[in-house]
């Protein structure tokens, strides 16, 4: 299938702007990641306590974030959910710019986690009732994709901006893409008078015989996001600690993995049309194992060795494509009217679970002085995904899935 049919026909409008929501919303949650040790120096937070909490928290409010616009989006529309969730976070990135201290500061964050809940769910339930067929995992690898340009733009911003001008202008900058709710009339169409029917209870999810499908893919998420957020929340700090990196070597890295992640993303669509989806997610977790293990084995010493450095970036910028895999297994295995639902709440319950592992990767850090505990969990993790993952049940491995196409 050729791009003019896979975003003709006024598709690409609906991609576009599901893809910008998405990078804008990571792009809020992760350049907290790039700029807390400033943030916990001048607001004289503890960086492995304090700030380890408001990480969780930050979480634990976009899994409430998660359920409240997944039902939105199926009880009353796409679009109104997904403005919503937009306006959320860039209030919650304005007001981290205006953080006085850690009760303000804790809002702040906990509304930006909030409002970044509905946004990927959203924007895949979206793209599952846009597309169709093969062109359908096409569509959520390049959805999905905005993924590391967020992270990319984070580094950036965080690493190259912000010690120039100081972390709160990036902040009160970071709230201006919520002018991109005036492009939504545009994108997404409101559903015809009567065509929207009911939305199931969320109870269904874990009935028969959606049940085995919930319970699994859950896990796989909770896995996944684990070792994402043991890795990425804390590189940042454990290269700037462990391997002695400045800010700028720090943003190059990222910037790296990044671009090598893009491409990743892309990839997976169309691996996963030729070989399947659940196959090339294993083979994608089997490299971002290897990646992290090779961080963390060589940590001190990884910015010395190029030849070692772009062996991790690549490893790791190529594994973490498995992220393009879940939309589609989302578009795969629910039914329209609980979609939004479903991937909502789940991607960020898994989210939510991190409330736990962020303070862990505190007290760890303050126990051993090291960083490179989190990256050796990371590696654990997406192994662990690789095994559960061939679980689901059998319609995660087709490109067939629920084709029901409905309004947005």
């Amino acid at each position: 299938m050729g791009t003019g049919e896979l975003l003709g026909q006024g598709r690409w409008r609906v991609l576009l702007f599901c893809w910008l929501g998405w990078v804008f919303d990571f792009y809020d949650l992760m350049l907290f990641a790039f700029v807390k040790g400033d943030v916990a120096q001048e607001l004289k937070l503890g960086l492995g306590s304090t700030i380890a909490w408001i990480d969780g928290l930050t979480l634990l409010a976009s899994a409430v974030g998660g359920y409240v616009f997944g039902r939105l989006a199926d009880r009353v529309g796409r679009r109104q959910a997904m403005v919503t969730c937009i306006l959320c976070y860039a209030l919650g990135a304005f007001a981290t710019g205006l953080a006085a201290g850690h009760g303000s500061l804790l809002l702040a964050r906990m509304l930006t986690g909030f409002g970044t809940g509905g946004e990927w769910g959203i924007g895949h339930a979206v793209v599952a009732e846009t597309f169709s067929g093969r062109a359908r995992d096409r569509a959520h690898a390049l959805l999905q994709a905005g993924s590391p340009v967020a992270m990319a733009l984070a580094a950036a911003v965080g690493c190259f901006v912000a010690p120039r001008v100081g972390w709160r202008p990036c902040y009160l900058w970071s709230a201006l893409p919520g002018l991109l709710v005036f492009a939504a009339r545009w994108a997404l169409p409101l559903p015809a008078a009567g065509e929207r029917a009911p939305a199931p209870a969320a109870a269904l999810l874990f009935r028969v015989p959606l049940r085995r499908a919930s319970v699994v893919l859950l896990l796989v998420l909770v896995l996944h996001m684990t070792g994402f957020w043991c890795v990425y929340a804390w590189l940042p700090q454990a290269l700037a600690h462990d391997a002695g990196a400045t800010p700028s070597q720090v943003g190059v890295f990222q910037i790296e993995v990044n671009t090598v992640h893009v491409l990743a993303d892309i990839a997976f669509g169309w691996l996963a049309v030729r070989y399947g989806r659940i196959r090339t997610f294993v083979g994608f977790c089997l490299l971002f194992a290897a990646g992290q293990t090779l961080v963390a084995a060589t940590l001190p010493t990884l910015l010395l060795d190029r030849t070692l450095l772009t062996v991790a970036i690549c490893a790791m910028g190529l594994g973490a494509g498995s992220w393009s895999c879940f939309g589609a297994l989302f578009g795969a295995l629910y039914p329209a009217a609980l979609r939004a639902t479903a991937a909502a709440t789940f991607y960020n319950l898994a989210r939510g679970a991190q409330l736990f592992s962020q303070p862990l990767m505190g007290v760890l850090f303050t126990t051993t002085g090291s960083f490179a505990p989190a990256l050796w969990i990371g590696a654990v993790c997406a192994l662990a995904s690789a095994l559960v993952v061939r679980w689901l049940p059998a319609a995660a491995r087709t490109h067939a899935g629920s084709e029901q196409v409905g309004s947005v």
